[in-house]
């Protein structure tokens, strides 16, 4: 088992090396044990105790632990089997958190008085308010342990004990056979790309470590490149990169002159980056992008999107960033907006180009005319009908096709 950081033994009187080893431990439930649920990981107090024993080659003689009692109660008597004296803090504000902290300074200390000679003091926190503690019973010749989860571990506490172990180095992490981490890699795909085209690489590992608690992140499968990871399986995913981002998707099939027409009308849209949004979602983003570009002298491309993605969030829509760009790109290109020039799109600001009371349906009108262009100059094969299912997924808007097609000069097309 691997311990982390600074594993520097640095024990303050090397005489207590041929001495006997008696070990206190105190333990801090509110960081360790929470924090150890954050990252999906159950608190094992009995694996964490043989380490220490392994560690240290010591005895275990004093066992408190800190914290509210109603959190866990199977873990409560997992302490009490294991010898705890477990003191309740029950959190009713930040103030309780703190009253918990100073039980465990003053009860380390009076351990310093009470004639009961610890050699070796582990302390079951990340939490830097413990700083000085370490100082004084290091100062006092005392060796110092620290054991914690890495999310909530304070580095100067870390960096001040004689050894820091983190907690989730020390758990045994299941490995996972190349059959578990294919279905675990297309359950993820699956799930993340249900409602969107694709989504980038990061959120994608992301998800399969949390969906394994852990355990792909620490599988031989993780290691190197993530992309050389997918690229092992191209019938399931492909890697798109632009510019500095890798974004996946599922791969692209052989194109089928059987599939419908409409199906490939849009496979050829999203060639041109003209991905069709659904006719809700597309509305409501053209809604709210004339609504923000005329009430705001400038916004940026990226704030924008942000902004209304915060705005869909709070009201409980299901509208992504991804949907939210891909509508702009198309708005671009219709004429609807345009943006200034800058160092990136995402930087560049925003300014609407269609105005009046009927700027929204005027906005309607021309991404649409841009995608019935579109399909016309892509294929031979041109049915109203076809495109209307492509466009709206209802044939009965071919006719508006149609009469966009008769305005497509108005349209400046």
């Amino acid at each position: 088992m691997s311990t982390q950081s600074n594993n520097k033994e640095r024990s303050s009187n090397p005489d207590h090396s041929s001495a006997r080893n008696d070990v206190a431990v105190f333990l801090d439930l509110d960081n360790l044990v929470i924090g150890a649920k954050q990252i999906n990981l159950s608190f094992d107090i009995n694996l964490v105790l043989d380490y220490i024993k392994a560690l240290t080659n010591g005895r275990i003689v004093l066992r408190h632990s800190y914290g509210d009692w109603r959190q866990d109660q199977q873990l409560m008597r997992d302490l009490a089997s294991a010898g705890f004296i477990t003191r309740n803090a029950i959190r009713l504000n930040n103030y309780s958190k703190n009253l918990a902290d100073m039980q465990i300074v003053v009860d380390t200390m009076e351990t310093l008085l009470d004639g009961q000679e610890f050699t070796t003091y582990v302390l079951m926190t990340g939490d830097r308010d413990f700083t000085p503690l370490v100082q004084s019973l290091r100062k006092r010749g005392k060796k110092v342990i620290g054991l914690g989860v890495k999310h909530t571990t304070s580095q100067n506490l870390a960096d001040l004990c004689d050894q820091y172990i983190y907690y989730e180095e020390i758990v045994p992490t299941p490995q996972l056979s190349d059959a578990q981490v294919r279905e675990l890699l297309e359950n993820s795909l699956q799930q993340l790309l249900s409602n969107e085209d694709r989504v980038r690489a990061s959120i994608l590992k992301q998800h399969m470590s949390d969906s394994s608690k852990g355990a792909f992140e620490k599988s031989s499968h993780a290691e190197g490149s993530f992309r050389k990871f997918l690229e092992k399986y191209p019938e399931l995913v492909m890697v798109v990169q632009e510019e500095t981002t890798i974004y996946v998707t599922r791969p692209q099939k052989q194109e089928n002159s059987a599939a419908p027409l409409h199906v490939r009308y849009r496979r050829e849209l999203k060639k041109q980056r003209l991905r069709v949004v659904k006719k809700d979602a597309r509305f409501a983003i053209l809604k709210d992008l004339v609504r923000h570009l005329t009430t705001e002298e400038q916004v940026r491309w990226r704030e924008l999107i942000d902004t209304m993605a915060d705005e869909y969030k709070a009201t409980e829509q299901k509208i992504s960033k991804n949907a939210i760009n891909a509508v702009l790109l198309v708005a671009r290109r219709a004429q609807v907006i345009h943006t200034l020039k800058d160092k990136s799109l995402s930087t560049a600001p925003v300014l609407l180009e269609v105005k009046g009371p009927k700027a929204y349906q005027e906005a309607v009108m021309r991404c649409d005319a841009v995608y019935v262009k579109e399909i016309l100059e892509l294929t031979e094969e041109f049915d109203e009908t076809e495109a209307a299912v492509a466009l709206y997924y209802e044939p009965k808007y071919g006719h508006y096709l149609k009469t966009l097609i008769k305005n497509f000069e108005r349209f400046g097309m």
